[in-house]
C-alpha cells in the first residue's frame, strides 16, 4: 500500500519540476534528488510490503519492517502536502495579478512572497531528502531485496476444506451433481471446467467431495490434485501433477528438480497417453496459468478432465470452450442450518430468544460457508444468552483480526487483499469511505477514483475506461460484488462483503487511509487522509484540525453544525474531494473557491439553491453533480472551470419529470466536458454547443423554432453516444427530421414533444439499443415500425398508442430486455403472442385507467424477472382474484404494484396484496383516494 503514496509522490515531483520553471535552481536539483531516493526506495516496498503483511499476520503491527513501512509512507505523504501548499501559494499570488500602479504594487508584494515560498520549500525539501536518505539506508539493515512481484501471504487454509465432513456440506449438494455430470459424461475431447467464486465460499470443499466421490474416482484411470496458490511456478505445477499421478513413483525429488521443462512435459504426455485422467487445480491465481499447462495435458480424446477453482474470473475467461459454473453465496435458510449445527451442536436446535441476532449475524456473514463456520464454532463456546451474541455481533470486525477461532476465514478474506497490485488496493479501500452494504454507483466511484488519482496514466484510454478496468478486474476477483447491472449487463450499482468491509476498515485506519467518524469512531490520526462522516457531523472538524485532510463525504448526516461548511474550506485547504450527496447542505459558501485542488463536488439531492461567483476559482475542478438540487441557473463563473468533464444539472419538478437548469453564455469553453445535462438550449446556447467536441452524454430541453440549429449542432458532436432531446411540452412541434447525419455511435435516445412521424434517421442507427419516446401527433404506432430495430434492449413510450388493444406479436422485438409503457389512457387489452420479446426481463405498466383484463399471454415471457403496475392499486388487487392470476405469474420472481398517497410513491408486492381481505382493502383505497384528492386540492 505504501507503494502507491510513493508513486503519487514520485508523479508529483516529477510535474512539479516540468511544470514550475520560476522554482530555485538549487531546489530543482534537491527536487529531483527526492525523486530519484524514492525511485530506490520503491524497489525495495515489495519486499516490505510482503514482510509487514507477515508481521500484522502474527499479531505485530508494530514490527520493524512495519515500521519502515509506516515511515516510507508518511515521507510520501509530507512530500505530497509539501508540493500541495507550494502550488496552492503559487495560484494564489496569481490570482492578485492586475494592471496599473495598484497591479504594480501587488506584483511586487507577490514577489517578495514568491521568494519566501521558495525558500521555504527549499528548506522542506531538504529536510525530507535528509529523511528519505536515512529511511533507504535502513532498508539494508532490515535485509529487504529489490524485488518487483507481488505480495504474497504464506498462508493455506485449504487443506482443512478438503476434509470437511458430509454433515457440514450444506447447500452444494445439487451442484455437486451438476459438475459430476459435467465430468463423467460428454464429449471426448479434454474439457475443462472452472469454479469461480469468492474467498471463503467453498469452492475447494466443493472440489474435494467432487474429487472424492466414487463416481468421479471409478470413472477416471488416474486422478492429481494440486493446490497451485500465488508463490507456484510453471515448474513448480509440473512437477507436483507427476508426482501425484498414481504410478507416477521412478522419480526422486532430487532428480525431478534436476529435469528440464521439455523433460517434465514428455514425462506427463508419456503416462497419460492411454489413460482418461482428470486434474484439479486448486486456488489458481495467476493469468498465465492456462498458458503454462495447457500442453502439459495431452489431448487424447479419452474424455479427459481439468477442473480448477479460482477467485479470479478473469483466469477462466482466457481458457478456450471452458464450462465456468460461479459458485454463489449460501441462501438464507441453508445458511441457518450450517450456522445452527456449527452454534448449537448436531441437532441444530436455535433457541427462540437467540434467533434474531442469529439472523443478524448470518447478515453479516453473507452466505459465506467459512465464514458461517467460524462464527458458528467460536459462538458454540459461549453461553447462550444474547448480551453475549449481541456483543460479538457489534464487535465482529476487531474479532476477525484477534480472534483465533476466525483465523482462517480472516487470512482467506485478507489473502484476496494482499494479492493486488497497489494501484487495485487503493481502489478497494475506497470501499471502507463507504458505510457496510452501501450500493454505490459504479460511474460515482469511478470518477471519485479518478479524483483521487487512483487510476493509472493510459496514452490510449481515457482515465473513464482504465477506471472501468480496474472495477471490472475487482469483480472478477470477487473482491467486489455486482449489486445491480444495467440494460446492457454492464455493473451498474456495486459493494464489497461485509467481513471484506469490516477488513477494509482496519486496514484504512492502520495505514492512515482513511477514517470514519460517527459517534463510535471519533479519534482520527492526525495523519489521515480521508473522513467519512456518517450518523453525526457534531465537533468531526475540531477533531481533525491538525490534519492535511484530501476527502470528506457524508452519510446519513440528517444535522449540520451552522459553522460546518465555513470551517471546511476556510481550515481545509488541500480538499481533492467533496461529496455531500443526500445531506442536509442548504448552501456552499463564498470562500469554496480558494480550495484550488479540489477536483470532484458532489451536492447531488441537497438543497443548495445557489452557485457562489467563487466556483469559478476551482481550476482543477472535473465533476460538478448537481442533480436534483435547487439550482435554476450557473453562475457566469462556470465558464473558467476548463478543466470540467463532468457537469450534472437537472431538478425534478412537482410532476416527476426533469427540469432543465439556465447555462450562462461562454460555457464552450469547457472543452473537456463529457456529460452534460439537462440544460435550457435557445440558439446562443446552441451555438456554444457545438464547440464541446467531446461531448459523450447531452440532455436539452430545446426553445421552439430552434431545432435546426440544434440539428446543425449534433452533427459536430461526433462522439455523442446518449442524446436526450425536450421541448417544454408535447404539444410543442419536435421537427429534427433534418438531422441527415447524426452521431455514428449513438446508444441512447430520449424525444419529447409533437411529430408525425418518427425520423427516418432513427432506422440507420446502428449502435441504438435504447430508446424513450413521450410523443403526441404521431400518426403510426411506434411499436410496429421499432418492434425490428435488431439492437434494442430497452424501449420507453409515454402514451404513444391510441388503440384499444395492444398486440406483441411473434418475433417482435427479438433482443429487448426492458419495456415501460406509461399513461396509456386508451388502452383496454394488452395481448402477447408466443414468440414476442423472448428475452424481456422488465415489464412495467401504468397508469392504465382503461385496463379491462391481466395482460395476456404474460406467460409467454419465460425470462421475465420484474413485473410493475404502477398506480393501478385497485385494478390490479381484483384482476388478482381470476384464478388464472398464479398460474400466469408464478414463474415471475418479483411482482409490484405502485400507488401514490400524501404525495410518495408506495411499493407492495402482489403477494402481499393478494393476502388482504377485501374489507379491509376497500378501506385502505378510501384513505389512499382522500389522501390524492387533498393533495391535488
Amino acid at each position: 500500500m505504501a507503494e502507491f503514496t510513493v508513486n503519487l509522490a514520485i508523479e508529483t515531483l516529477g510535474s512539479l519540476v516540468v511544470r514550475e520553471t520560476k522554482l530555485l535552481r538549487s531546489v530543482k536539483k534537491k527536487v529531483e534528488s527526492i525523486k530519484e531516493e524514492l525511485e530506490i526506495i520503491r524497489s525495495f516496498l515489495r519486499d516490505a510490503d510482503t514482510k509487514a503483511a507477515a508481521e500484522e499476520e502474527g499479531g505485530s503491527n508494530g514490527g520493524v519492517v512495519s515500521t519502515w513501512v509506516k515511515q516510507v509512507r508518511e515521507q510520501a505523504y509530507h512530500i505530497e502536502d509539501v508540493i500541495d501548499e507550494y502550488i496552492l501559494n503559487e495560484a494564489k499570488h496569481h490570482e492578485q495579478d492586475g494592471k496599473g500602479l495598484t497591479g504594480f504594487l501587488r506584483k511586487m508584494c507577490c514577489f517578495m512572497n514568491e521568494l519566501k515560498v521558495r525558500h521555504g520549500i527549499s528548506s522542506e525539501i531538504q529536510h525530507i531528502k535528509s529523511s528519505l536518505s536515512d529511511i533507504r539506508t535502513r532498508a539494508g539493515d532490515y535485509n529487504l531485496k529489490q524485488i518487483d512481484q507481488g505480495d504474497v501471504v504464506p498462508h493455506d487454509s485449504r487443506v482443512g476444506s478438503f476434509f470437511i465432513p458430509g454433515a457440514e456440506v450444506v447447500g452444494i449438494e445439487s451442484t455437486i451433481d451438476q459438475l459430476i455430470g459435467l465430468l463423467v459424461s460428454g464429449t471426448s475431447n479434454r474439457s475443462v471446467v472452472a469454479v469461480v467464486g469468492e474467498g471463503g465460499l467453498g469452492k475447494t470443499t466443493l472440489a474435494g467431495k467432487i474429487y472424492k466421490d466414487d463416481r468421479v474416482k471409478k470413472h477416471f484411470d488416474c486422478q492429481a490434485w494440486i493446490t497451485v496458490g500465488k508463490a507456484c511456478t510453471k515448474m513448480d505445477i509440473l512437477r507436483k501433477t507427476i508426482q501425484q499421478f498414481e504410478g507416477v513413483t521412478r522419480y526422486t525429488h532430487g532428480e525431478m528438480d534436476k529435469m528440464e521443462e521439455k523433460d517434465l512435459l514428455t514425462t506427463l504426455q508419456t503416462q497419460l497417453k492411454d489413460k482418461c485422467y482428470m486434474v484439479v487445480f486448486d486456488d489458481v491465481w495467476k493469468n498465465d496459468f492456462w498458458g503454462n499447462i495447457e500442453h502439459a495435458l495431452i489431448k487424447n480424446n479419452k474424455s479427459s478432465r481439468i477442473m480448477l477453482t479460482t477467485r479470479n474470473r478473469g483466469i477462466a475467461d482466457l481458457i478456450p470452450f471452458v464450462n465456468v459454473h460461479r459458485l454463489q453465496p449460501l441462501p438464507s435458510d441453508k445458511a441457518f442450518k450450517l450456522f445452527s449445527t456449527k452454534a448449537f451442536g448436531p441437532q441444530g436446535c436455535c433457541p427462540p430468544e437467540l434467533e434474531k441476532l442469529s439472523r443478524d449475524i448470518l447478515r453479516k456473514c453473507g452466505g459465506l460457508p467459512l465464514a458461517i463456520v467460524a462464527v458458528g464454532g467460536l459462538l458454540s463456546n459461549k453461553i447462550n444468552v444474547a448480551f453475549e451474541w449481541k456483543k460479538l455481533l457489534e464487535d465482529l470486525g476487531s474479532q476477525l483480526g484477534s480472534n483465533s477461532h476466525l483465523d482462517d476465514c480472516n487470512k482467506v478474506l485478507l489473502e484476496g487483499y494482499c494479492g493486488l497490485p497497489h494501484h487495485l488496493k487503493s481502489c478497494l479501500l475506497y470501499f471502507g469511505f463507504f458505510p457496510e452494504s452501501y450500493p454505490i454507483n459504479c460511474a460515482r466511484l469511478i470518477r471519485l477514483w479518478i479524483a483521487e488519482g487512483f487510476v493509472p496514466y493510459s496514452k490510449r484510454h481515457t482515465s473513464e475506461q482504465v477506471a472501468g478496468e480496474c472495477l471490472a478486474d475487482l469483480i472478477n476477483r470477487s473482491l467486489v460484488q455486482v449489486v445491480e447491472t444495467d440494460f446492457m449487463g454492464r455493473p451498474r450499482y456495486c459493494r464489497v462483503h461485509d467481513l471484506m468491509h469490516e477488513i477494509i476498515l482496519r486496514k484504512t485506519e492502520y495505514l492512515g487511509f482513511s477514517h470514519l467518524m460517527n459517534r463510535e469512531h471519533s479519534n482520527p490520526s492526525s495523519k489521515i487522509r480521508r473522513i467519512s462522516i456518517q450518523a453525526s457531523a457534531d465537533s468531526v472538524l475540531e477533531s481533525i484540525k491538525d490534519s492535511k485532510i484530501r476527502s470528506v463525504s457524508l452519510f446519513n448526516v440528517d444535522r449540520m453544525p451552522n459553522s460546518f461548511m465555513t470551517t471546511l474550506v476556510v481550515d481545509f485547504k488541500l480538499i481533492k474531494v467533496l461529496e455531500f450527496e443526500d445531506s442536509p447542505i442548504e448552501y456552499l459558501p463564498e470562500g469554496v473557491g480558494n480550495l484550488f485542488h479540489l477536483h470532484y463536488l458532489s451536492l447531488k439531492n441537497t438543497k443548495v439553491e445557489v452557485l457562489p461567483k467563487s466556483i469559478g476559482k476551482l481550476l482543477n475542478l472535473e465533476t460538478l453533480n448537481l442533480k436534483r438540487t435547487l439550482v435554476t441557473e450557473l453562475p457566469v463563473e462556470i465558464k473558467n472551470l476548463k478543466k470540467l468533464r463532468y457537469l450534472l444539472i437537472y431538478r425534478v419538478g412537482s410532476s416527476g419529470r426533469y427540469e432543465e437548469v439556465k447555462v450562462p453564455m461562454g460555457f464552450g469553453s469547457l472543452l473537456d466536458l463529457q456529460k452534460l445535462g439537462y440544460v435550457e438550449a435557445n440558439w446562443e446556447v446552441l451555438k456554444e454547443l457545438r464547440k464541446l467536441r467531446h461531448l459523450r452524454k447531452l440532455g436539452i430541453k430545446i426553445t421552439n423554432g430552434n431545432e435546426k440549429d440544434l440539428c446543425a449542432c449534433i452533427g459536430y458532436l461526433e462522439k455523442l453516444i446518449s442524446l436526450s432531446l425536450r421541448l417544454a411540452s408535447r404539444e410543442e412541434i419536435l421537427d429534427i427530421e433534418s438531422m441527415t447525419s447524426p452521431p455514428h455511435g449513438l446508444q441512447s435516445l430520449f424525444l419529447r414533444g409533437n411529430m408525425k412521424k418518427l425520423p427516418d434517421w432513427i432506422f440507420n442507427l446502428e449502435y441504438i439499443v435504447r430508446i424513450g419516446l413521450d410523443l403526441s401527433g404521431l400518426t403510426d404506432d411506434p411499436m410496429r415500425v421499432l418492434q425490428a430495430m435488431p439492437n434494442l434492449l430497452e424501449l420507453r413510450l409515454w402514451d404513444t398508442c391510441h388503440d384499444k388493444q395492444l398486440h406483441f406479436k411473434e418475433d417482435w422485438f427479438p433482443k429487448l430486455k426492458i419495456l415501460l409503457l406509461f399513461d396509456f389512457e386508451g388502452v383496454e387489452s394488452m395481448i402477447i403472442d408466443k414468440g414476442a420479446m423472448p428475452n424481456l426481463e422488465k415489464l412495467n405498466v401504468g397508469p392504465w385507467p382503461q385496463l379491462k383484463e391481466f395482460p395476456i399471454g404474460i406467460e409467454h415471457l419465460r425470462n421475465l424477472k420484474f413485473l410493475e403496475f404502477n398506480s393501478m392499486l385497485k385494478k390490479i388487487y381484483y384482476m388478482m382474484e381470476d384464478e388464472k392470476w398464479k398460474k400466469v405469474t408464478r414463474h415471475i420472481p418479483k411482482v409490484y404494484v405502485t400507488y401514490k398517497m400524501e404525495g410518495k410513491v408506495f411499493y407492495t408486492t402482489a403477494k402481499y396484496l393478494s393476502s388482504i381481505s377485501p374489507v379491509n382493502f376497500e378501506q385502505y383505497i378510501e384513505k389512499v383516494e382522500r389522501s390524492n384528492e387533498s393533495s391535488h386540492s
